[in-house]
């Protein structure tokens, strides 16, 4: 064992003065983007900021002296961070051909995520998961899913009335239930479900490791032959009890759907209807297309769970910092659909502008995900006169480009009017990197803002959302801060939720 550890070792540092030689031997291509000065040997290695320390602020603050791409110097991983929409634009929208396959994420493989068509390589494989998944949840796909995001927020509104404090564990039953019906044809139990649990403990792995360098061996893929024993190798512990978790989300239920159509019992869903079409049509390799049904399936539920749940739960704490935000759109909605006379629905949209701008703000304030999904280089290039190299890792900064001034004047700051029609000014960009870039951008993120719009839309128009008091009648202020994770989600906050009125109520009742 102990003789294979060496060997190892040895390796990795043969594998590291091969890339430092070659590195050095190629000095006639232009210059690589500026960045951190490193060390010899390991490069920047120790400059990457850990995920507790909020890597994307530190990359922004970066490009204040380096400019809007910079480059990172890490051994066997060369990294590009881009911190602005032009560049992003330049490189993941106009050269995309280039720029849109993915790095090998080892430490995501490992706990299980590797059927995940966000992190899979740029390939076949990934474009029959991707017209898979276009084809159910597309635009034009939605309204037939319409009745199950009412159904679900009608449930979402009586559970917030009748226990607010448990409101975290509301928004995400409400998202779960949503996702669960559409994909599994499943009813989630609104007192606790056991599929909702499991993927809330699934996705616990990926907002640890979704950033590519969480762990070292995202940068020495080597290190996974590890032995489990050995110092150092507790992430191959971690991984392996993840991913446990991990294919049961994806497995089991997929197979209650299977189980439900043989019974006769199962009503429409993803998984059901494409079920049903492969036996229709007897597909050649039965196999390979059952593993493509589980593992868009498995994608839509995980991303539909915790996606929609950031988003509520930040226009939520919004709607404590902001008062006169809440205000403004219950006036828009109390013109519309009436003080308590009925629940808005998805006709009411096009006359509830403010509601949309809350729902885009929500997504700008706070970025689902800041560094969004790593990218990676399939051949070398050349951008503003700097070496880009083949294989290199490329980051959008979705944070930095979100927070940036220039776009957005006083980003910190919650203002939804920045995405209404304004007098003699043009609207704000709206922030769809927050759901990524080019070829690799999020193909569920209309089903995702259609159930975050029609929640939010509810919940204002028949609650009140105002700061929680503590026993001695003190108020609580929250926290305008979020997590540091993959996906980011606002800090724990307390708020108190009543009904607006007995008219309101009674929509309820």
């Amino acid at each position: 064992m102990m003789n294979s550890t060496l060997l190892l070792a040895f390796l990795s540092f043969g594998a590291l003065l091969l890339y430092r030689l070659s590195v050095s031997f190629n000095r006639q291509r232009p210059p690589l983007p500026p960045g951190p000065k490193g060390l010899p040997l390991i490069g920047n290695l120790w400059d990457v900021p850990r995920a507790e320390d909020y890597p994307w602020r530190t990359f922004a603050r970066w490009a204040t002296t380096y400019g809007d791409i910079l480059y990172l110097d890490i051994p066997g991983n060369p990294t590009v961070v881009i911190n602005s929409a032009k560049a992003a634009i330049d490189l993941f929208e106009k050269r995309s051909g280039n720029y849109s396959d993915r790095p090998d994420f080892t430490m995501l493989k490992l706990t299980g995520w590797g059927f995940n068509m966000a992190f899979v390589r740029y390939s076949d494989w990934w474009r029959m998961h991707r017209r898979m998944f276009h084809q159910h949840f597309q635009p034009r796909a939605l309204p037939a899913y319409y009745p199950v995001q009412m159904k679900a927020t009608l449930v979402l509104l009586q559970q917030l009335h009748k226990s607010p404090d448990a409101f975290v564990h509301h928004v995400r039953h409400h998202a779960g239930s949503t996702i669960m019906k559409i994909v599994y044809g499943y009813d989630v139990d609104p007192n606790g479900d056991r599929f909702v649990e499991l993927v809330d403990r699934a996705l616990e792995s990926v907002r640890i490791v979704g950033n590519v360098g969480a762990f070292l061996v995202d940068y020495f893929p080597i290190l996974k032959y590890l032995p489990r024993w050995l110092p150092g190798a507790e992430f191959i512990r971690l991984a392996q009890a993840w991913r446990k978790d991990v294919d049961d989300m994806s497995e089991e239920p997929f197979e209650y759907t299977r189980e439900s159509m043989a019974k006769g019992l199962a009503p429409p869903s993803f998984v059901s209807e494409n079920l049903t079409k492969m036996q229709k049509t007897e597909v050649a390799d039965t196999p390979t297309h059952l593993e493509i049904i589980r593992n868009t399936a498995g994608v839509a539920f995980a991303a539909g769970a915790d996606t929609t749940v950031i988003v509520v739960l930040s226009a939520m704490l919004a709607f404590l910092l902001y008062p006169e935000v809440q205000a403004k759109a219950q006036a828009e909605l109390d013109a519309v659909v009436g003080y308590g006379n009925r629940l808005p629905n998805f006709d009411d949209r096009p006359q509830l502008p403010y509601i949309d701008a809350i729902v885009l703000e929500a997504m700008r304030w706070n970025s689902v995900v800041p560094l969004g999904i790593a990218h990676r280089t399939v051949k070398e290039d050349v951008y503003r006169g700097y070496y880009i190299p083949a294989g290199a890792t490329i980051i959008g900064n979705a944070w930095a480009m979100l927070h940036d001034e220039k776009d957005y004047p006083n980003p910190l700051v919650f203002d939804p009017d920045r995405f209404m029609p304004r007098d003699g000014k043009e609207r704000e960009p709206e922030p769809t990197v927050a759901f990524g870039f080019g070829r690799r951008i999020c193909p569920g993120r209309y089903i995702a803002l259609n159930t975050a719009w029609i929640a939010i839309a509810s919940m204002v128009s028949t609650l009140s959302f105002t700061k929680a008091v503590d026993s001695e009648g003190r108020i609580v202020e929250p926290s305008e801060t979020f997590t540091s994770a993959f996906l980011s989600f606002p800090v724990p906050f307390k708020c108190t939720i009543k009904t607006r009125s007995p008219q309101t109520q009674a929509l309820l009742d």
